[in-house]
């Protein structure tokens, strides 16, 4: 890798090679274009809307709004009512009836922009919608040693990690993941350089969790992650959650529209809409695949989601945009086979308010014109923009993201099937004159290259290094800004995390911390813990007669998720967590040791 420090990825792209119109969020590329354009979801053409959808005007404020005619070509006219957004300039109408599947829709609309008065209309097609499959994943069984378990909180197992190689050079923060798939709970999980615990929140039974990272809602840094059923198909049935720095929820973001939320992009954007995902089978012709003229296509969706009200503010599909015939993937040869022959797998906004989208199963990144749905350029697949120069070429990557210095990262797995071994790091520079995309930079895992099946990121660090998640192994590692590496560890056997991170993150819960006393003769030991607090410096132990008579006997430093405290036999035993100035940031309640 080459000895310069990268820029980190940004919602910015320097370099477009078709101009834009309108952004995401009601932020216009002018002024002009501020007054004159409205971009209405379903977009025009989209022949895969579903029969629960509502008709997005984003641009158009509800009173500027008159005259709605909804009209399926089955179903007849819609009623409905109109829902401002509370993020941005628009509003959705929602029919008080459901569409039916496989009629074309028309939406007519007035709006009044000053003086003038002009027409809107947009046309779609409602699709057949096939239920997905329920079932999820089998578990990989693993040993006790594989699990965490402490005393004052034996409702956490979260599962044990490893720590290869750690340095100094290793950015500020801590490690960001969701392991599933192996031995332990099920959860978004933060630990710290040494593999010890910081916050840990398993999921209800049959659930998991993905993407846990920090992001900024409000104004305030708070945690994100998606949690619910991961299928067999590799795609999420469930919500995305917004917590605080106290981890209480603020927010849980759905998918609208009837689609369910799906695990691969969360992205809350600054004015209090989000980007999500949502994956959506349905009948479709398959035959230019190689599959059943009646078969079951898996649609992607891209939705803007005004986190507030939950109205989609935009939707994007990929049927319509992408054909089956450009899927890498085999199509299946009966008719009840789902063709999940796209998989969006990532997506960032970018500063014109265009889309940067990810499929893996096209081997293709695309930029999509965030007013009209087109794709812009495409990066790989069948129907490459750029030529590739030696070395560029990817197969069925994950995390693809636009740098501020104009590069695109990709993480690049290679299978499954394995392409061409071993996973990687990539960066792509690419050359909008002469559409030529060459290979920048990689980053290899030299102690022992990995090839996997799914999943994975490359995610840039403010110092210049780069964490990179394995997605379908239970690695993740660090690299320096030259390629070395700085940070390596792993999960259990069998453990995969979809994504992972690393974040620098402040914590401290609103319960109190948690205290389990255990008597043998003559002593006591203290356990004591307190999940997802971040300042704790050490542990102030009380004792006393009485659970009204406690008093300080001695101070422990901390160390790690949970603290043990030896102290002399008492009735009663109290904990405070100090930070490091001595200040008591909480106090647990006051217990009577346990026997044994």
């Amino acid at each position: 890798m080459k000895n310069r420090k990268r820029l980190p990825a940004l919602s910015l792209l320097p370099v477009l090679l078709l101009p834009v119109v309108l952004s995401l969020g009601g932020v216009f590329a002018s002024a002009d274009a501020q007054a004159s354009t409205v971009t209405i979801s379903p977009l025009a053409g989209t022949p895969t809307a579903m029969p629960h959808t509502q008709i997005s005007f984003l641009g158009a404020s509800a009173k500027a709004l008159s005259a709605i005619t909804v009209v399926g070509s089955v179903s007849g006219r819609h009623t409905g009512r109109l829902r401002p957004y509370s993020s941005a300039t628009g509003a959705s109408f929602l029919p008080n009836k459901p569409f039916k599947a496989g009629e074309k829709v028309t939406v007519h609309a007035r709006w009044s922009v000053g003086t003038k008065t002009r027409s809107l209309s947009t046309y779609f097609t409602v699709a057949h919608p096939v239920a997905p499959p329920s079932t999820g994943f089998p578990s990989v069984p693993g040993t006790p040693a594989d699990i965490q378990g402490f005393q004052s909180r034996p409702d956490l197992h979260p599962p044990v990690v490893t720590v290869n190689q750690a340095s100094a050079n290793a950015a500020p923060g801590y490690v960001f993941a969701a392991p599933f798939m192996g031995p332990g709970a099920y959860g978004p999980m933060i630990f710290d350089n040494a593999g010890r615990l910081v916050w840990f929140r398993p999921v209800p039974s049959g659930q998991d969790a993905a993407d846990l990272k920090v992001q900024s809602y409000r104004g305030h840094k708070d945690l994100t992650w998606w949690q619910g059923k991961t299928i067999i198909l590799g795609y999420g049935l469930g919500e995305d959650v917004i917590a605080n720095s106290a981890y209480h929820t603020v927010a849980v973001v759905k998918a609208g529209n009837g689609l369910p939320t799906d695990e691969h992009e969360f992205t809350v954007l600054g004015n209090g809409a989000a980007l999500v995902t949502a994956y959506s089978p349905v009948q479709a012709n398959l035959s230019a695949a190689g599959g059943p003229a009646s078969g079951i296509a898996v649609d992607c969706a891209v939705q803007e989601i005004d986190i507030h009200t939950g109205l989609v503010m935009w939707e994007w599909h990929s049927l319509g945009h992408v054909d089956v015939s450009q899927s890498y993937s085999k199509a299946p040869t009966t008719p009840n086979g789902y063709y999940d022959y796209f998989h969006v797998n990532s997506v960032q906004q970018l500063k014109e308010g265009n889309l940067l989208i990810s499929a893996r199963n096209t081997w293709g990144a695309y930029e999509l014109n965030a007013h009209t749905g087109q794709i812009v350029w495409q990066l790989g697949g069948k129907k490459s923009t750029f030529k590739f120069g030696p070395g560029v070429q990817f197969a069925y990557q994950h995390h693809v993201r636009m740098l501020a210095n104009g590069e695109i990262s990709v993480f690049d797995d290679e299978g499954a099937p394995t392409v061409k071994a071993p996973t990687r790091g990539e960066f792509i520079k690419l050359d909008t004159r002469t559409r030529t995309a060459t290979l920048a930079d990689q980053l290899v895992r030299s102690s022992g290259p990995l090839i996997t099946g799914s999943q994975g990121d490359v995610q840039s660090l403010a110092n210049g290094n780069w964490m990179i998640g394995w997605g379908g192994l239970p690695n993740l590692t660090e690299f320096d800004a030259q390629g070395q590496i700085v940070y390596d560890a792993q999960f259990p056997k069998g453990e995969m995390s979809y994504r992972v991170y690393r974040e620098v993150w402040s914590g401290q819960p609103s319960e109190t911390p948690a205290i389990t006393a255990r008597t043998a003769g003559s002593t006591v030991a203290v356990y004591a813990s307190w999940n997802g607090a971040t300042t704790v410096a050490s542990w102030q132990l009380l004792s006393g007669s009485s659970a009204a008579d406690l008093k300080p006997v001695s101070s422990t430093p901390e160390s790690g998720f949970e603290t043990t405290i030896p102290t002399v036999a008492a009735a009663f035993v109290q904990v405070r967590a100090l930070s490091a100035s001595g200040k008591v940031l909480a106090t647990s309640k006051a217990i009577q040791p346990a026997s044994g």
